[in-house]
């Protein structure tokens, strides 16, 4: 019990034997730090948020716009949301995330304004060309166009698109025979 009691007080005398690096530590190729968000090339699909094992990430619309959230505090670095993310938005700082006390304390969000439709002015979720181009093999420009709108213009194109071909006008109605 004495050569414990001996070894413990020559260690508590000894200076202490880490050696303070100048600066910070340098990152190692490959690290992934928190994820950062190019809000213009966000397309607001929500993809990275269900894919996200930690819900670090959410989607919510906000007033005509797109609020990404994200809480590197609950974040697992897996990089899942950036190897799914289908506009290229997302990337991996290079940087670890800073030291937090509380839960929650690091979390940001930012609001991704999303294009408005040129019918009725309201909020349009565009598709990105990969997108485009694993739905249609070669997209026409009618296909384009309704790309650009939004749903319920869209549905509104559709139906009179599908009226004109079966020879039916505006208001008008077949009777029952």
């Amino acid at each position: 019990m004495s050569s414990i009691l001996r070894l413990l007080a020559r260690n508590a005398a000894r200076a202490p034997d880490t050696v303070r690096l100048p600066g910070s530590v340098p990152v190692p190729d490959g690290y992934r730090g928190p994820v950062r968000l190019e809000p213009s090339r966000c397309v607001a699909c929500g993809l990275c948020a269900y894919v996200c094992v930690s819900d670090a990430i959410t989607g919510d619309d906000v007033r005509g716009a797109y609020a990404w959230g994200y809480d590197p505090g609950r974040c697992t670095f897996c990089a899942r949301c950036v190897d799914h993310c289908p506009g290229g938005a997302l990337s991996m700082s290079a940087a670890p995330a800073p030291a937090y006390a509380r839960p929650g304390e690091l979390a940001t969000q930012t609001l991704v304004a999303l294009p408005r439709c040129p019918g009725c002015g309201r909020a349009v979720r565009l598709a990105t060309e990969p997108i485009v181009r694993a739905a249609f093999a070669e997209p026409s420009q009618a296909t384009r166009a309704l790309l650009r709108v939004c749903e319920r213009c869209r549905r509104r194109r559709l139906q009179r698109g599908m009226a004109e071909a079966a020879g039916v006008a505006d208001g008008e109605r077949e009777e029952d025979a």
